[in-house]
């Protein structure tokens, strides 16, 4: 069997989000030439759609090399940087890319991400706005920009683009969770309760509405605190932090329900309120 045969099944197989088989064949192409750009490309996609950045940023750079226009790969590259914790060198190569095609909205949606990470949330904002036009209806772009209105602390704006994420999609239980938190912090105690409520009676182990939903029953007062909170130990085992959280939640129980909404230790525990970490 010849280069290009392993390389077409390597190619194959990517396609096929089997990436154990496609690493694996692709390798073996490369090891017949080393120069076979499109061979080296795939492995690169594989080891990254795996989870192996490191090692998919090395055969990223090493197309580069030999190709340093290659579109898919600097916006894979972009990716990658990004993933790994390097957003000014995923900015950099997106950068590159948004210079043939200003318009893209998946460049400029990755471009907002890089920016976002990197504190400058208000150019971040611009940037996925203008995705946003060119593409109508993105639930990703949507909610970048409630984060950048969140970073910029501005809560109507975040609402606004959460709200606009529910329109798009009314089933969406990322942002039925990120409004019901949204209204946690701007003291709709009621709505943000009923948010959960909804969210639970499909998904009964959501992990983000169970925490949430203990945390506003705490500040509110009058509820079985210690049920409450021990189903929040069992199903939100996942989420960083826990213990102290629940050891806030003991400090507010101990206040009377009249005094918990204004008190500091309440604001601390709502400021643990969970966005929803799952994909929309």
């Amino acid at each position: 069997m010849n280069a290009m045969s392993f390389s077409e099944m390597g190619l194959a197989a990517l396609k096929r989000r089997q990436f154990d088989a496609a690493i694996n064949m692709l390798r073996q192409a490369l090891s017949e030439n080393m120069d076979n750009l499109e061979a080296r490309f795939g492995l690169a996609r594989a080891l990254h759609e795996k989870g192996s950045i490191v090692e998919a940023l090395g055969e990223y750079r090493t197309v580069l090399q030999s190709d340093a226009g290659h579109e898919d790969c600097l916006y894979h590259t972009a990716r990658a940087l990004l993933e790994n914790g390097d957003p000014r060198g995923a900015l950099n190569h997106v950068d590159i890319i948004l210079r043939a095609k200003p318009t893209n909205p998946d460049f400029l949606t990755l471009r907002g991400q890089a920016l976002l990470d990197l504190g400058h949330s208000k150019t971040a904002l611009s940037s996925l706005q203008t995705a946003a036009h060119h593409s109508p209806g993105s639930q990703t772009i949507h909610r970048l920009m409630a984060a950048c209105h969140r970073a910029n602390g501005d809560i109507d704006g975040e609402r606004r683009a959460v709200e606009q994420l529910l329109r798009i999609d009314p089933t969406s239980l990322t942002a039925s969770n990120d409004l019901g938190v949204i209204n946690l912090r701007d003291g709709q105690f009621i709505a943000a309760f009923e948010a959960f409520e909804q969210i639970l009676a499909q998904t009964p182990d959501h992990s983000e509405a169970t925490l949430n939903r203990a945390i506003t029953l705490t500040v509110m007062g009058g509820m079985d605190h210690q049920a409450i909170w021990e189903r929040v130990m069992a199903v939100c085992r996942d989420i960083d932090g826990l213990d102290d959280i629940r050891a806030l939640a003991d400090t507010v129980t101990e206040l009377t329900d009249d005094k918990r909404q204004d008190s500091k230790d309440a604001v601390a525990l709502i400021a643990h309120a969970a966005l929803a970490t799952t994909d929309i």
